[in-house]
């Protein structure tokens, strides 16, 4: 039997920061007939990826329909359902999106709205969300029945590792406001007999390592990895810590925190929304305060929340939740 077709229309592929994509992709690539077309080249690209199109206007889009004919279309973020649904009126093909953090978090009622009747549409043939974010989706006119509560989609497989760690205290991500990576530098000048490590993607890097250096540079900055590089990374480290700035709430769930549990690190992150504790799920800390960083960093990472981790991290496994999608194309 012949594979179906499916339209990838994503934004901003193959950027660094947003291997999440690459993730699932991975796992289509082997059920269906893709062909990926992406709104902007990334500024940031990683080197290993699928081979895309870039899209410059709606007509790119039509071109693609047209030679390509495909039998599903989608993509990622509520921002992009618009034109999602219109690639799928004009195909017939139903779309599905999957939405993340910072499209939904932070946004008012009237913004969701916008965006709600095309998720409510014949056309759409449902939107995955975060299981946090549902009800708010709900409460701001998403018919209940076109979500899809889904966990972040980590590789799973590539990051598990039960083998002993190294001594590293780390953090990594995009190096944006949101995420507060000054403040990883913060907590380090705390602790100077403890090696603190940062892999910052692109964006504020030149204006934290100016930061870092203010403070005698207490976190080495290094090159950033490649996203198939990383399960190395995490095996140096003993802990992740991933901060956030509170005044700007639109971290969600990073597929770090799922990675570095797989690969048996602990994990000591940012206390900004109560979800948070269900996603680290008893497989790590959260806090509020440096000081009280500082204290849970003192000691060792309890062997019974490493085994919780590797176990809970599964929640995020692509290989698992793929089938989600396969569900809603059937």
């Amino acid at each position: 039997m012949a594979k179906k077709r499916l339209f990838i229309l994503i934004k901003d592929y193959p950027q660094l920061s947003q291997t999440y994509k690459e993730n699932e992709i991975k796992y289509l690539y082997a059920d269906f007939e893709v062909i990926i077309g992406s709104f902007a080249s990334a500024d940031l690209p990683y080197k290993q990826h699928y081979p895309y199109r870039i899209i410059n206007s709606i007509q790119d889009v039509l071109d693609i329909i047209d030679e390509f004919k495909p039998d599903i279309i989608h993509g990622h973020y509520l921002h992009t359902i618009d034109t999602l649904h219109a690639a799928s009126k004009y195909s017939g093909a139903p779309f599905t999106v999957r939405s993340h953090s910072f499209d939904i978090l932070n946004r008012s009622p009237d913004y969701i709205k916008r965006y709600a009747a095309f998720v409510n549409s014949d056309h759409c043939a449902g939107m995955l969300v975060f299981p946090f974010l549902v009800n708010y989706l709900v409460q701001c006119g998403v018919h209940r029945e076109k979500l899809i509560a889904d966990w972040p989609v980590v590789d799973y497989d590539r990051f598990y590792n039960r083998l002993p760690n190294g001594k590293e205290i780390m953090n990594t991500g995009a190096c944006i406001p949101k995420k507060n990576m000054e403040s990883f530098v913060d907590l380090a000048a705390k602790i100077r007999d403890r090696t603190f490590v940062l892999y910052p993607i692109g964006y504020l890097r030149d204006q934290l390592t100016n930061y870092n250096t203010s403070f005698n540079n207490p976190v080495e900055m290094r090159e950033t990895v490649e996203p198939f590089d990383m399960p190395a990374i995490y095996k140096q480290s003993e802990w992740l810590v991933y901060t956030a700035n509170k005044k700007i709430p639109t971290v969600g769930w990073p597929v770090a925190i799922a990675e570095a549990q797989a690969a048996g690190v602990g994990v000591l992150v940012q206390r900004i929304r109560p979800d948070i504790v269900d996603f680290i799920g008893g497989a790590g800390f959260v806090f509020d305060e440096l000081d009280e960083a500082a204290k849970i960093l003192s000691q060792p990472y309890p062997e019974e929340m490493r085994e919780r981790g590797f176990e809970h991290a599964k929640k995020s496994d692509i290989k698992v939740n793929i089938r989600k999608l396969h569900v809603l194309w059937q």
